[in-house]
């Protein structure tokens, strides 16, 4: 980028484009997992990265080329597009087909116009290999991981450079200063990622304490309490059935009392494990959440009594016949079950929650060991 051209330095104007588009990443990514996170598990966080951070990349690379192609400037950009290739394949470590960058690569081409060009075909047999050597060294936990990020971002970055200062006749002094930027650019977004992802782990460390269950690994009842708010507003905006399944372990106290509290640990982890792998086997959006000490809730989007019985059914039986062993003493294990959906009388979600609980207080005031549905 000319100083006679632009009217400011080279690395200004990249670190403006460069940090610009992170920085848009980043708060659209923020502002997504924020009304994201309440309502489902964190690995979506993952997708939502992925899916933003290409977004960004791609619409940034496309737009800015349309701007510049045809005319002497169509290189200026060269930098920016290898940073975002950092970006995507090093930092957001976004797994890409190689045929799909070949593709989109000569995709280019035609956009700028020269695809009979055959610098332009090495250079883009180079920038994917760029971007597979830059995702699969993302991947390794090796010693001196900057030292080894730099090297291939400027072997890479020489090489490409190469081919765009002989495709555009450039002078050295402008290959020169355009690698110096880019390696001064590459480190300064290195400590950038560095400190962004220690906070995002901070964030989601928090997430995670506020929203699971440390001793189950389910979901816990701030997580089930915004679940519920969400789904009931749904319910009543969309007219969708809204069902909810409660039970809690029989006798509980029982095995605290009678063989310590490890033990009855043991046993909210067992059943837990249980009845997740049930709900997985039969509809994997279906979220077990700890909302007490040996009660559990399940929500049902879309589900009505009828669809909700088989359901409410199998994790019964699924527990049913669990032993759970402990010091060598095996603990049978049973659970009381309240099933309801939601009606018109129930004007918010506690109303709801306390006609499942009933139903749930009458199996247990009944013998336990059985279902109530109502």
């Amino acid at each position: 980028m000319a100083w006679s051209v632009w009217l400011v330095p080279p690395i200004i104007t990249s670190v403006f484009f460069v940090l610009g588009v992170i920085t848009l990443y980043w708060s659209i990514f923020n502002w997504v997992t924020a009304r994201v996170q309440a309502h489902h598990e964190p690995n979506t966080v993952k997708k939502i990265q992925v899916a933003i951070g290409t977004a960004c990349a791609v619409v940034s690379i496309f737009a800015l080329q349309v701007i510049v192609r045809g005319s002497h400037l169509a290189w200026t950009f060269t930098n920016f597009q290898l940073l975002l290739l950092i970006f995507v394949a090093y930092f957001l470590q976004l797994r890409i087909p190689y045929w799909v960058i070949l593709i989109s690569g000569v995709g280019f081409m035609v956009l700028n116009g020269n695809v009979s060009a055959p610098l332009s075909w090495v250079y883009t047999i180079v920038f994917v290999l760029f971007y597979v050597v830059s995702y699969r060294q993302s991947l390794k936990l090796n010693r001196w991981p900057f030292a080894r990020y730099m090297a291939i971002a400027l072997v890479f970055a020489l090489v490409l450079w190469f081919l765009v200062k002989q495709r555009y006749s450039l002078s050295w002094g402008n290959y020169v200063t355009e690698i110096a930027d880019y390696a001064l650019l590459a480190a300064l977004m290195y400590g950038y990622f560095i400190i962004q992802n220690k906070d995002r782990r901070i964030k989601d460390r928090l997430f995670q304490s506020a929203n699971w269950d440390a001793l189950t690994h389910v979901q816990n009842y701030a997580a089930f309490d915004r679940a519920i708010g969400y789904q009931f507003q749904q319910s009543l905006e969309h007219d969708h059935d809204l069902s909810m399944i409660m039970f809690d372990i029989d006798h509980f106290k029982r095995v605290n009392d009678g063989y310590g509290h490890l033990a009855g640990d043991e046993v909210l982890k067992q059943v837990a494990s249980q009845v997740t792998d049930v709900l997985q086997s039969l509809d994997p959006s279906l979220i077990l959440y700890r909302t007490g000490g040996e009660e559990f809730n399940i929500i049902l989007p879309g589900y009505d009594l009828e669809q909700t019985r088989p359901i409410a059914g199998q994790v019964f039986h699924g527990v049913q016949h669990l032993v759970v062993t402990y010091n060598e003493i095996d603990i049978q294990v049973s659970i009381s079950v309240g099933v309801s959906r939601l009606v018109e009388t129930d004007h918010n979600p506690l109303d709801f929650y306390k006609r499942v609980d009933a139903n749930l207080y009458h199996s247990k005031q009944n013998g336990r060991q059985q279902i109530t549905v109502a």
